[in-house]
């Protein structure tokens, strides 16, 4: 019996092996090499041809990592370019079993039959490649796809979910008290609002008591209105003038809590026990681009005070208190939240881009896009997948399935918490000794 169990894997191997060969599977490693030679990535030096030199493969449980030392003439950004090209080639009719795809085979005397059946139906499935770089290319081959679909999930603390990675669809946590900016960028209805209301879900959840948020939706409020009248939003903004308001009062509660830090000599929210955070979240961070104004026309009477602030006049000051609170806020226990959709030059303020150690790019158009939000290319090169992005830190860069959340989970998240909206306008007490921000509360349209 044991003979003949033996003999029928061995002869199933031969088999395999052999239809293998036959429908044109091959070695990853080779067709890479092969992929970079007739894709133009190779570099002519006199007589001689440089091409990349694989310096260590590396078997995972999720697929194979290949490792690269790049020719000089080429960039990391050469290869980038050639992604689809390199993810298309692997895919030609290429496939590999692995022990644990025959495991679930009956060894019978259809065993070949069934192998070549469970050959066929994986030759049809397309690999995935992730391609990074530290000093030495990095390809990653996936056996399998990332799902194209992640269920909103709970975090804990100021951690929350950012989406399932390749890595057995191992769950991301962005902490937003090691990480407190971010900036979110991407072509228009591929997951950023979403994002936005997991983020605020999640929070919303996990610290319902500690949680502040200053929202500015300039899509006309049709992304963040839901959270208008629950007790953790402190104003809520529509339109750019609405926006100034709603940032020059979290400036001033920054401020307070910057005096409050002195007076009990610490320098970190953390450090005095504070436990409340606030997020300054705008939706669609371009409409204050003050280059796109088109009234430039400042009006001023005789004393020089403004009877008329122009549209550009009103979005250079919302840009310049974003910058302050990005250069300021982390240690003040403020966080700053900012998407945007493909642009160009300064949309995302550079102030805040260059304190935002996280950035999550869903897909773009180009690689000018991508550099927008991530300073290089990839983002352009992403499957058109609703929630597919890159989500990329000061060290690490990785492809994520972003969750989605439906609004039936935002009604029953923020159902406990709506109350009857009055504005909160933000003073300082001179003789504020205590930890608590002092507020004048008055009814405005929004009551």
């Amino acid at each position: 019996m044991i003979f003949e169990v033996a003999s029928t894997i061995l002869m199933s191997a031969i088999s395999l092996k052999a239809y293998q060969s036959k429908n044109g599977a091959g070695n990853d490693s080779k067709k890479i090499n092969k992929i970079f030679a007739l894709s133009g990535l190779n570099v002519k030096d006199g007589n001689q041809t440089l091409t990349a030199q694989q310096l260590k493969k590396k078997n995972y449980d999720w697929g194979v990592e290949y490792r690269y030392r790049i020719p000089l003439g080429r960039s990391f950004e050469d290869y980038l370019a050639k992604q689809k090209t390199i993810e298309s080639g692997i895919n030609a009719r290429q496939v590999k079993l692995q022990f644990k795809d025959l495991k679930s085979l009956k060894l019978d005397r259809y065993i070949i039959r069934n192998i070549k059946t469970l050959y066929s139906k994986k030759l049809t499935d397309n690999k995935e490649i992730e391609m990074l770089y530290d000093g030495l290319l990095k390809i990653r081959v996936y056996n399998e796809p990332l799902p194209t679909e992640v269920k909103f999930q709970e975090g804990k603390g100021w951690k929350v979910v950012f989406g399932a990675t390749r890595d057995r669809n191992k769950l991301i946590f962005h902490n937003f008290e090691k990480i407190p900016h971010i900036c979110f960028g991407g072509a228009t209805r591929y997951g950023k609002s979403n994002m936005i209301n997991c983020i605020i879900t999640s929070l919303l959840k996990q610290q319902p008591d500690n949680v502040k948020l200053h929202l500015i939706d300039l899509k006309g409020g049709v992304e963040l209105c839901d959270y208008e009248n629950i007790k953790q939003t402190v104003s809520v903004a529509y339109e750019p003038e609405e926006a100034l308001e709603t940032l020059e009062n979290a400036y001033n509660l920054m401020r307070q809590k910057q005096e409050i830090l002195k007076k009990v000599k610490k320098k970190k929210v953390e450090d005095a026990g504070i436990v409340e955070r606030h997020f300054v979240i705008i939706d669609e961070v371009g409409e204050l681009n003050p280059d796109e104004a088109v009234d430039k026309k400042d009006i001023k009477d005789k004393d020089g005070d403004f009877i008329h602030k122009s549209e550009k006049t009103i979005k250079l000051e919302c840009q310049k208190y974003m910058s302050q609170i990005a250069r300021l806020g982390a240690g003040l226990g403020f966080r700053l939240i900012l998407a945007t959709q493909y642009g160009t030059g300064d949309i995302i303020p550079r102030q805040c881009k260059q304190n935002s150690d996280a950035k999550l790019c869903f897909r773009v158009q180009s690689g000018v896009a991508s550099r927008v939000v991530l300073d290089s290319e990839g983002a352009e090169t992403l499957p058109k997948i609703k929630g597919r992005a890159i989500y990329q830190m000061a060290d690490e860069r990785v492809i994520v399935q972003t969750p989605l959340i439906t609004p039936e989970v935002i009604a029953e998240t923020i159902s406990p918490f709506i109350i009857q909206k009055k504005e909160v306008v933000n003073v300082e007490t001179p003789k504020q000794t205590t930890r608590t921000d002092s507020f004048i509360i008055k009814e405005t349209r929004l009551s």
